[in-house]
C-alpha cells in the first residue's frame, strides 16, 4: 500500500514452518537467519506513488520545542499540554534526526507510535511535507497497526492472515462461549453463584473485563489460574480455564483481539534474535500520547527501546483518560524511573509551556481544574512548569457556565448558542462541537434538537450498535421475516408488518394504511365474512398481495411493494443464497437507496441524515460480508443472530471525515485530540460526571495482579479520572467555552456537578426558555407577534408586516416560496371558519342519541363533535379493552352459555389476555389480576339476584326509539348491560362500569346515561321482550355497578331513583336534558365547556379552551 508519497510496506518475515496454535500464543522460537529477513527490501509489484516535493519550511520553535527536537539519544520524557504543538514538536524532532549534519539517520529507522489512525495519518502526511522526499517506509504507527505488521511477520507463509476481531465481534465470541458452558459444553467449572448469570450481557462484559486485564498483564491461562489460587478467587480460576478454551477457539479461526495482538507483538519482540532485529533498524523510537500506554504496550516498548536507547515520550498525565480500557498513568508518572538512561539514573523531563490554542481566560479554567488532579512521582518543578502554561494567543477567550431546569431547555439553548455563533458571530458551523459524557445517553436528544433548530450535525462515529441504527434495523427486520423468523411462530407479527410498511422500505402513510384496511374490511363484509382487526388485514393482504388486485394503487402499493420484496428475499435464500444476499435483494428492489443518494447530493440538513444512513447500510453490507467468510456462519439465521448480539458499537479505527460544515456532536473521551474554536460540554451532572460507580464490581478485573489480588481503585482514584475527563472537554476551545448543566427544582431532581465550582467563573442558571431562536420559523413568528400586537409602536407593527411580506413572497429557482410559513394563509389563526354548505342535520330528521353519547355532550358538546361527527377517534386503550373482556364474561354468564364458575372465567381471560397491548409487564400482571376480581364481584352480586327481589330479563339488549319531543324527534339507541324486573313487575336499567372511580351521589340522582336508559324504557325500547311491561309502564329505577370497586365488602353498586315527572307536572330532568341536548345538535353549537375531564381529553390539540389547541386554531 502507498502513504503520503511514500514508498510503503508492511515487514514481512516468513517462517520455515507452522508454528502450533498454542506456540503462536507464546513465544515463536525464531533463528537469527529469520530476524535478518524482516528488513527485506520492497518486493515486486509494490508501487512507487510519485515524486519527492520540495520541504515545506521548518516551523519557528519555541526554546522547549527546540530543545526536544534536539534530544539525540536516551529517554526522554515530554510533558506537553493541550495545544503546546507536540505534533509540531514529534515532526521536527524525526526531521531533526533525518537531517542532522553529523548522524542523519535513514527515515525508514524512525519509528513513531501513536494511538489513532488519524493521528498516526497526520504525522506521516507532515512528516512527508516536511521532509519533502518519500522516506521508503511508514514512519508513524498505531500501536495495533505494528503489533500486527509484527505478527504477521512471524506467520507461516502460506497460511491465512490474522483476523483481528472488532469490539463487536469479541463480544458475541464470548457470549457464545459462556452460553454453551451453560448448556454443559466445553469443560469450564464456573462457580454455583455464577452459573444463572452466564448467559448474560452484563456476564459477557465482566468476562471480557478480565481476559483484557491478563493480557495487558502479560498473563497466560496458568498464571491466570496462580494468581487466582494465591487470591483465593473460584472466579478467577474459571475465567483462567474460559481463557484457554477463548484462546483455541481464536486459533481455530484465525483470529485475534486487539490485547491478544499487542500481547503476542510483545512476547515476540522480547525474544532475543527479534529484539536485535528491531533494535538495530529503529535507531530513535517516539511515542505521542504516551499516558495512554498500558502495561503490554510498556513491554513492548522495552524490548524496543529500552536499555537507555532513543526514546521520546510524549504525553499529559492530565489527560489520562483510558483506564476503562486499562490504560495506566503511572506509566507516565514512572517513566524515569521505568527508562533509565544507560547509567541507570532517571529519565530527564522536559516541559513544553506555550499554548497556541488558548487565551488567558481559557487556561485559566482549564488550570483550575487541573490543579486538583493529583501527580505523584514526578518532579515538582517539571509539574508546576507543566501548569504554569503561558498563553501564545492574545485573544483572551471567553468561559461561561449555565445551568437550565430540564434537559430540553439546555439542548435549546445549546442550539441558540450555536447558531448566533454561526450567524451573528460568522464562526464556520465546522470550528464547533458539542461534547458530552456519555454517548447513548446524551446524543439522541442533541440530535434531534439541533436538527430542529436548523443545526448542522455530525454524530462523531458509531453511537449506536449496528443493529441499532435506524437505517438498518428495518432491514435486518424484513430479513428476519423473509427466512421464517417471525415474532408470530415464524410469521410476522401484526406489529412487524406495520413497522416494515412504515419503514423507508415501502413508506406507506399512516392514513393510507387506515383507508386501505377500511376497504378489506368492506370486501370481508361484502363476502359475508365477519371482519377481521385492521392489522390482521394488513398482514394477510402482506403475505398475498395478489388479492389487492381490485384495490386503488394509492392505498395498496406499499403493501404490494413489502409482499414483493419479502417473497424476492424468501426466494434468494431458498435458492442457496448468503444471508448478505437476501439482504441485497431487500435493499435492491425499492427507491429508497435512490432516495437516500438524491439527499446527499442535495445537502443541507437532509442530505446529511442521508450520508449517515448510507454509511450504516454500507457497514451493514461490510458486516454482513466479514460475517459469511467466517467458519460456520452461513445463512440468514445466523447473521442475524450475530449483528443482533452485537450489542456495544463498533470500532472506530478509521473515524470518518466529517461531510462538509456540521456541528460536531461526541463525546468528550473522543474529543481528545481536536480542537475547535466554539465547545459547549453538555450534562455536567453529579452522577454521571463525575460518574463514580465501580467498574466490573462482579469479576473485579481491576484487583487482579501478576501475583494475586491488588487494591482496586480508590474512590479519589476515579474522581481523578473524572476530573481529568473533564479537563480534556474543556481544553477543546480555542474562542468561547460553555459548560451546562441541569438544575433541577425537584428535590429528588437532577443536580448539577461539583466540577462547575471548579472553573472558578460564576454559575449563571437560565431561564426555562431561550431567547428567541435565529431560524425561519422564530424570525416568523417574532414578526406575526410584532404585527398584530397592539402595544408595539405602529412603525414597528408596519415593517414586521413588510418584512414579513418581503419573506413570503422569496421563491427559489423552481419557484417554490422560500419561507411559506411567512404568508397569511398559513396561520391557522386567519383561515375561515369551515362550512360545509348544509346542516349537520337535515331538517325534521330525529337526532341519534345514546346514553354514553348523552353524557359526552353534556360534559363538553366540542369533544362530541370531534369524536362522532368529525371521526376524530383515538385508538382503543387497554383500558376499553379490560372492560370488554368483563362485560362479554358477564354476558355470557348471564345467558347461560358459560357457568358460574371462576375457574372457567380465569380460563377465558387468559385465552385472550395476550391481545391486549400494555407498556410493561408489569402492568400486564396488574391488570390480569385485577380482572380475576372483577369477574368474582359480578359473580357473587350475580348470585344475589333473587335476594335483591329481582329476576333477569335480559343482558346486553340493544334498542332504539323514538321520542317525539316539542322541538323535534329524538332516536335514543344504545346497549343496555343488564335488564332486571322486581316484585311489581317494574323494569331496573344495570350499568356494569370497570372504571377506577365512581360519581358522586349527587351526580347519580341525574346521571345522564342512566337518565336516557329509564327514558327509553318509558317509551317502550324493551318491551318486546318476554315478560317485559308494555310501552308506558313507568321504570323501576337504574344503577351502577362497578366491578373494580367495593363498599362494605361487596361490589359497590349505586341506585338513581325511577323517573318522576317535574313537580309542576312539566317533563322529567331526563326529557329535559335530551331536548337541551338535541336542541344544541339542531343548533350546531359546538362550543368547548372546560371541566376535570379535559386532563383525560383526546382532543386538547384541537381546542381553543386549551393553550396547546389555542395557538392552533386562533
Amino acid at each position: 500500500m502507498a502513504v503520503s508519497g511514500v514508498w510503503c510496506h508492511v515487514p514481512v518475515m516468513p517462517s520455515t514452518s507452522p508454528a502450533p496454535a498454542r506456540a503462536r500464543r507464546a513465544a515463536v522460537p525464531v533463528t537469527a537467519a529469520q530476524a535478518a529477513l524482516f528488513d527485506l527490501a520492497p518486493p515486486p509489484g509494490y508501487v512507487l506513488v510519485p515524486g519527492a516535493t520540495a520541504p515545506s519550511a521548518p516551523p519557528v520553535l519555541d526554546a522547549a520545542q527546540a530543545a526536544v527536537a534536539a534530544h539525540r539519544d536516551g529517554p526522554l520524557l515530554v510533558l506537553a499540554g493541550p495545544g503546546t504543538g507536540k505534533t509540531t514538536t514529534l515532526v521536527e524532532s524525526v526531521a531533526s534526526l533525518v537531517e542532522d549534519p553529523e548522524r542523519p539517520l535513514d527515515p525508514a529507522s524512525v519509528l513513531v507510535l501513536t494511538f489513532s489512525r488519524r493521528a498516526a495519518d497526520e504525522l506521516r502526511s507532515r512528516t512527508t511535507a516536511r521532509l519533502g522526499r518519500p522516506t521508503g517506509a511508514p514512519v508513524a504507527w498505531t500501536f495495533h497497526s505494528f503489533a500486527y505488521a509484527l505478527v504477521r511477520a512471524h506467520a507461516p507463509a502460506e497460511g491465512e492472515p490474522l483476523r483481528l476481531l472488532s469490539a463487536p465481534e469479541q463480544e458475541v465470541v464470548v457470549a457464545e462461549l459462556l452460553r454453551g458452558s451453560q448448556e454443559g459444553e466445553g469443560s469450564v467449572r464456573w462457580p454455583d453463584r455464577l452459573a444463572a448469570a452466564l448467559s448474560t450481557r452484563g456476564m459477557a462484559d465482566e468476562v471480557r473485563a478480565v481476559l483484557a486485564r491478563a493480557r495487558e498483564l502479560g498473563l497466560e491461562p496458568p498464571d491466570l489460574q496462580r494468581a487466582a489460587r494465591a487470591a483465593g478467587r473460584e472466579d478467577w480460576a474459571a475465567v483462567a480455564e474460559f481463557q484457554a478454551e477463548y484462546l483455541d477457539v481464536l486459533d481455530s479461526s484465525l483470529a485475534v483481539d486487539y490485547a491478544e495482538l499487542v500481547h503476542r507483538a510483545g512476547l515476540l519482540a522480547e525474544q532475543p534474535a527479534v529484539r536485535a532485529a528491531l533494535r538495530e533498524r529503529y535507531r530513535a523510537v517516539l511515542v505521542d500520547e504516551y499516558q495512554d500506554t498500558d502495561p503490554a504496550q510498556e513491554r513492548l516498548l522495552r524490548a524496543l527501546a529500552g536499555d537507555g536507547r532513543h526514546l521520546v515520550a510524549v504525553g499529559d498525565p492530565d489527560q489520562s483518560i483510558y483506564a476503562f480500557r486499562g490504560a495506566d498513568v503511572s506509566g507516565i508518572l514512572e517513566f524515569p524511573t521505568r527508562f533509565p538512561q544507560h547509567d541507570g539514573t532517571p529519565a530527564p523531563v522536559r516541559t513544553l509551556a506555550v499554548s497556541r490554542r488558548a487565551g488567558e481566560r481559557l487556561l485559566a479554567a482549564s488550570r483550575s481544574v487541573a490543579s486538583r488532579v493529583p501527580v505523584r512521582a514526578l518532579p515538582r518543578d517539571a509539574v508546576r512548569a507543566h501548569r504554569a502554561l503561558a498563553p501564545g494567543s492574545a485573544e483572551p477567550g471567553e468561559v461561561r457556565v449555565l445551568t437550565f431546569p430540564t434537559a430540553a431547555a439546555e439542548a435549546g439553548a445549546v442550539a441558540d448558542l450555536l447558531r448566533r455563533a454561526h450567524l451573528e458571530d460568522g464562526t464556520p458551523w465546522g470550528r464547533m462541537a458539542v461534547l458530552v459524557r456519555s454517548g447513548p445517553r446524551s446524543v439522541p436528544l442533541l440530535r434531534r434538537v439541533l436538527g430542529a433548530a436548523g443545526v448542522p450535525v455530525e454524530v462523531a462515529g458509531d453511537e449506536l450498535p449496528l443493529a441499532q441504527e435506524p437505517a438498518v434495523a428495518p432491514l435486518l427486520l424484513a430479513l428476519r421475516v423473509a427466512a421464517g423468523m417471525g415474532a408470530d411462530g415464524g410469521r410476522a407479527s401484526t406489529d412487524q408488518v406495520r413497522t416494515l410498511l412504515l419503514s423507508p422500505l415501502c413508506s406507506a402513510e399512516p392514513g393510507a394504511l387506515r383507508s386501505l384496511a377500511r376497504e378489506l374490511r368492506a370486501q370481508q363484509r361484502t363476502a359475508g365474512l365477519a371482519p377481521a382487526s385492521s392489522d390482521e388485514l394488513l398482514r394477510t393482504a402482506v403475505e398475498h398481495p395478489e388479492e389487492l388486485a381490485l384495490l386503488e394503487d394509492r392505498l395498496a402499493a406499499p403493501v404490494r411493494r413489502l409482499g414483493r420484496l419479502l417473497e424476492r428475499a424468501r426466494q434468494s435464500l431458498a435458492d442457496g443464497g448468503t444471508g448478505e444476499q437476501a439482504l441485497w435483494a431487500l435493499w435492491s428492489g425499492t427507491a429508497w437507496g435512490r432516495r437516500l443518494e438524491r439527499a446527499a447530493r442535495a445537502g443541507g440538513p437532509a442530505g446529511r441524515s442521508a450520508d449517515r444512513d448510507l454509511d450504516a447500510v454500507c457497514a451493514l453490507f461490510e458486516a454482513a460480508a466479514r460475517l459469511e467468510q467466517r467458519p460456520g456462519v452461513r445463512g440468514a439465521r445466523l447473521l442475524l443472530e450475530e449483528l443482533e448480539a452485537q450489542r456495544i458499537p463498533g470500532d472506530t479505527l478509521a473515524e470518518r471525515a466529517v461531510r462538509g460544515e456540521a456541528v460536531r456532536v461526541l463525546t468528550a473521551h473522543r474529543s481528545k485530540g481536536l480542537e475547535w474554536d466554539v465547545v459547549a460540554v453538555v450534562g455536567v451532572q453529579e452522577g454521571s460526571w463525575p460518574d463514580l460507580r465501580r467498574r466490573g464490581s462482579l469479576l473485579e478485573p481491576d484487583r487482579l495482579g501478576v501475583d494475586g489480588l491488588v487494591e482496586p481503585p480508590s474512590p479519589s482514584d476515579q474522581l481523578a479520572e473524572e476530573r481529568r475527563l473533564l479537563y480534556v472537554a474543556v481544553t477543546r476551545a480555542r474562542r468561547l467555552l460553555v459548560v451546562t448543566a441541569v438544575a433541577s427544582g425537584d428535590d429528588d431532581g437532577e443536580r448539577p456537578s461539583r466540577f462547575l465550582e471548579e472553573l472558578g467563573v460564576p454559575v449563571e442558571p437560565q431561564g426555562r426558555r431561550a431567547r428567541r431562536p435565529l431560524t425561519a420559523a422564530g424570525l416568523v413568528a417574532e414578526l406575526r407577534r410584532v404585527a398584530v400586537d397592539p402595544d408595539e409602536p405602529e412603525g414597528l407593527r408596519r415593517a414586521a408586516r413588510a418584512r414579513l411580506a418581503r419573506l413570503a413572497a422569496a421563491t427559489d429557482a423552481a419557484g417554490l416560496p422560500l419561507v411559506p410559513a411567512a404568508h397569511p394563509s398559513r396561520w391557522w389563526g386567519l383561515v375561515a371558519t369551515s362550512d360545509p354548505g348544509r346542516p349537520l342535520l337535515a331538517e325534521g330528521a330525529p337526532v341519534a342519541l345514546s346514553g354514553s353519547t348523552l353524557q359526552r355532550l353534556g360534559d363538553c358538546p366540542l369533544a362530541w363533535f370531534l369524536e362522532h361527527e368529525a371521526a376524530a377517534v383515538s385508538a382503543r386503550t387497554t383500558a376499553l379493552g379490560f372492560g370488554s373482556i368483563v362485560h362479554v364474561l358477564a354476558d355470557e354468564v348471564a345467558r347461560g352459555t358459560l357457568p358460574a364458575d371462576p375457574a372457567v372465567l380465569d380460563a377465558r381471560i387468559d385465552a385472550v389476555w395476550s391481545e391486549l397491548a400494555f407498556e410493561a409487564r408489569w402492568q400486564s400482571a396488574q391488570q390480569r389480576a385485577e380482572a380475576s376480581a372483577a369477574v368474582r364481584r359480578f359473580l357473587d352480586w350475580h348470585a344475589l339476584t333473587a335476594q335483591r327481589g329481582r329476576r333477569l330479563l335480559g343482558s346486553e339488549e340493544r334498542f332504539e326509539v323514538q321520542v317525539v319531543l316539542p322541538d323535534g324527534p329524538v332516536r335514543l339507541r344504545g346497549s343496555a348491560d343488564r335488564l332486571e324486573l322486581d316484585g311489581d313487575g317494574r323494569l331496573h336499567v344495570v350499568d356494569f362500569k370497570t372504571g377506577r372511580s365512581a360519581p358522586g351521589p349527587g351526580e347519580v340522582a341525574r346521571h345522564p346515561q342512566l337518565g336516557a336508559y329509564q327514558l327509553a324504557v318509558e317509551h317502550g325500547a324493551f318491551a318486546d321482550l318476554p315478560g317485559a311491561p308494555p310501552a308506558g309502564s313507568p321504570p323501576g329505577g337504574a344503577e351502577l355497578v362497578h366491578l373494580r370497586l367495593e363498599s362494605a365488602g361487596s361490589v359497590k353498586v349505586q341506585s338513581q331513583a325511577p323517573l318522576q315527572p317535574a313537580d309542576d307536572g312539566g317533563p322529567s330532568w331526563a326529557e329535559e336534558l335530551v331536548a337541551d341536548a338535541a336542541g344544541a345538535v339542531r343548533a350546531e353549537r359546538f362550543a368547548p365547556t372546560p371541566g376535570e375531564q379535559c386532563s383525560r381529553c383526546s382532543f386538547r390539540r384541537a381546542c381553543p379552551a386549551q393553550p396547546e389547541g389555542r395557538q392552533v386554531v386562533e
